[in-house]
């Protein structure tokens, strides 16, 4: 059931942009032979460095994708969500019943799920995996010399590929400290004999020389901690980019964010119940990240796996000797011994409530209702998430609109995939092939719009993409598409393309206000789909196509485009009728579009579903008064 359960959380359909600038990596070094030495896909900057140390996993996700398209790059994620979710458990098995190692695996896959996406940290969570079940086979011997090829591996895969060397090295320190005069239980836990020590040195030194085996030599190994001033502190992508915001910060999946300290709490708690063996490798790792988890959003997933085998380890020692004293009590109790290996009705009980919660999460996951409650842009299923703008630059390649784009970040993997070598892109989300002057005038130009002119002047745009899906680019959407010498030619629920007023762009800008026209009338002649029955919500909740609309809807009222924005709304109405913040929505294009009738009459609707909702009360008190 837990490897059902990873797979349905990995099987989704392909929405994350950094895929898609490694799937061009790929390409590029398919076609070329060669690494990427500077960034070939921007035309800002040309000539500016580009260390790729993904470049292994961006070969295999380019393989991947030759195979079976973006279904192949999917497997090749669900593949290694899966080889981490062996190890772990396989690590896991060794030191705590099922019963144990289940829940806590299951959690653990919980919090990750987010990052299960074909990106290089896959990469990292597998070796993760291999790492722990190489460090927790005791007697340490010539199997941690694996660490070392793997340790090649990593680095040519991952930028993260000092994780393995600080996990080690937590190992390596127990180990050491175990020689000290210190508790008895801590030092059988953790020690170990001399030529055991011996070989875990030998293995942790070995696989920090072999990091230098990557094509950037020493620059490579050093890669790490160029990349870390930009990720962390008060960089200007610590506080925009929300991987990289602490968890509670960043308002992602808060249930997650909870379990994440659920997770912190068990793996203390376990360690404080079990403090007279302590295994100081496994302590020092679950501190040294659990730390680091709290850093950043994306650190809670490396956590996660860290502290599946800790916890097993501190609940295995405890249920084994309570199951050893147990015979002893008895015996005294009734003069007769348990018989080996007796299995109790409480440990029965307790294996059929894991079993039931457990299948309990996977049908949640299954019928995306797991993805609903938690607000996931995830939902069971393969191919291109609609939240990908692959219609709005289907729509730019089919009426020639070329040259030099301005794109957001998230859209310049895509485009750098769809459109190189012919065009090249501004800015992708590639932060160390930029440098941080250029972010800087790229977010500088998202916060204030009225600078647009001179970073247009400077760079000389022809058009520009913006995806919508984050309301940070909605004010410069709402200026361009106000005029200041650009007009908005397109838009769908993923993105929309700006071209400039003047007559160099004259011919292409006519063109595409043509062939949107008949889109856009096209689409009011289509009918509403039909409300999806209630065991089809059931079963299988559209969850992407809701979000996707409601966002749709509130960047289209944004722009006012409030007819438009209404149809949005209503389309996820049929799927939730009883949701009353999209129905405050509804009403509120309806009141700006000048339908104040249809207005009032949705937001009585509301209180009429839900007498308690204030929200719809106070729209229509400010209606009535004639201040909305």
């Amino acid at each position: 059931m837990i490897a059902a359960l990873a797979i349905a959380f990995a099987l989704t359909p392909l929405e994350d942009p950094d895929t898609w600038f490694h799937l061009a990596g790929g390409r590029f070094m398919w076609e070329t032979g060669r690494w990427p030495v500077t960034n070939a896909f921007s035309f800002a900057v040309p000539d500016y460095p580009w260390i790729d140390l993904h470049w292994m996993f961006q070969l295999a996700l380019y393989a991947a994708y030759r195979a079976g398209g973006v279904n192949g790059c999917i497997a090749l994620a669900i593949a290694l969500v899966l080889a981490t979710t062996a190890f772990v458990y396989a690590t896991s098995g060794r030191l705590a019943p099922p019963v144990v190692v289940a829940p806590v695996l299951a959690l653990a896959l919980a919090i990750a799920s987010p990052r299960f996406v074909p990106r290089p940290e896959l990469v990292s969570f597998a070796l993760l995996g291999a790492y722990l079940w190489l460090l927790e086979r005791r007697p340490f011997g010539r199997h941690l010399y694996l660490l070392v090829p793997l340790q090649v591996l990593w680095v040519n895969s991952h930028g993260l590929f000092a994780v393995g060397l600080v996990l080690i090295g937590c190992y390596w320190l127990g180990a050491t400290l175990a020689f000290l005069p210190l508790p008895r239980g801590w030092r059988q836990e953790s020690g170990c004999t001399p030529r055991e020590w011996r070989h875990l040195t030998a293995a942790l030194a070995l696989a920090a020389a072999a990091c230098v085996l990557n094509p950037y030599g020493v620059r490579g190994v050093l890669f790490p901690l160029l990349l870390l001033p930009k990720v962390t502190g008060a960089s200007i992508f610590s506080m925009r980019i929300a991987e990289l915001l602490p968890p509670f910060i960043s308002g992602y999946a808060r249930e997650l964010t909870w379990g994440w300290v659920g997770l912190l709490a068990a793996a203390a708690l376990s360690f404080l119940l079990n403090a007279g063996r302590w295994h100081l490798g496994r302590l020092l790792a679950v501190a040294a990240f659990g730390v680091l988890s709290t850093q950043t959003l994306r650190n809670m997933s490396i956590f996660a796996w860290i502290a599946v085998p800790a916890i097993a380890g501190n609940l295995g020692a405890l249920v084994s000797r309570r199951a050893n004293a147990v015979p002893s009590r008895a015996a005294r109790r009734r003069g007769a011994a348990m018989p080996s290996g007796h299995s109790g009705p409480g440990r029965r009980l307790a294996e059929g409530a894991v079993a039931g919660v457990l299948a309990l999460l996977l049908a949640s996951v299954v019928t995306n209702h797991f993805a609903l409650a938690l607000g996931l842009k995830k939902k069971l299923g393969a191919g291109v998430s609609g939240f990908v703008p692959i219609h709005t630059l289907e729509f730019v390649r089919d009426i020639g609109i070329a040259g030099r784009p301005f794109n957001c970040m998230v859209a310049g993997g895509l485009m750098a995939w769809e459109l190189f070598p012919g065009q090249q892109v501004f800015v992708d989300g590639r932060t160390e092939a930029y440098p941080e002057a250029l972010f800087a005038t790229y977010f500088h130009t998202i916060d204030a719009p009225a600078s647009w002119p001179d970073i247009a002047a400077r760079y000389q745009f022809d058009y520009a993409v913006l995806e919508h899906r984050s309301v940070d680019r909605w004010p410069l959407a709402r200026y361009l598409a106000a005029g200041h010498g650009w007009t908005l030619v397109y838009y769908d629920e993923s993105a929309a393309v700006f071209v400039p007023l003047d007559e160099a762009h004259r011919a292409v800008r006519e063109r595409a206000e043509r062939a949107f026209a008949e889109t856009l009338a096209q689409r009011r002649q289509q009918p509403l789909p039909p409300a999806p029955g209630f065991f089809r919500r059931q079963v299988a909740i559209p969850v992407e196509d809701m979000q996707l609309q409601i966002g749709y809807g509130d960047f289209l009222r944004f722009l006012g485009k409030y007819a438009e924005a209404a149809r949005a709304y209503q389309r996820v109405l049929l799927i939730t009728p009883d949701d009353p913040d999209v129905r405050l929505s509804l009403g509120a294009a309806y009141w700006y579009g000048g339908d104040r009738d249809q207005a009032v009459s949705e937001w009585r609707e509301i209180l009429r579903r839900d007498p308690s909702f204030e929200r719809a009360r106070s729209a229509l008190a400010e209606a009535s008064r004639g201040e909305r």
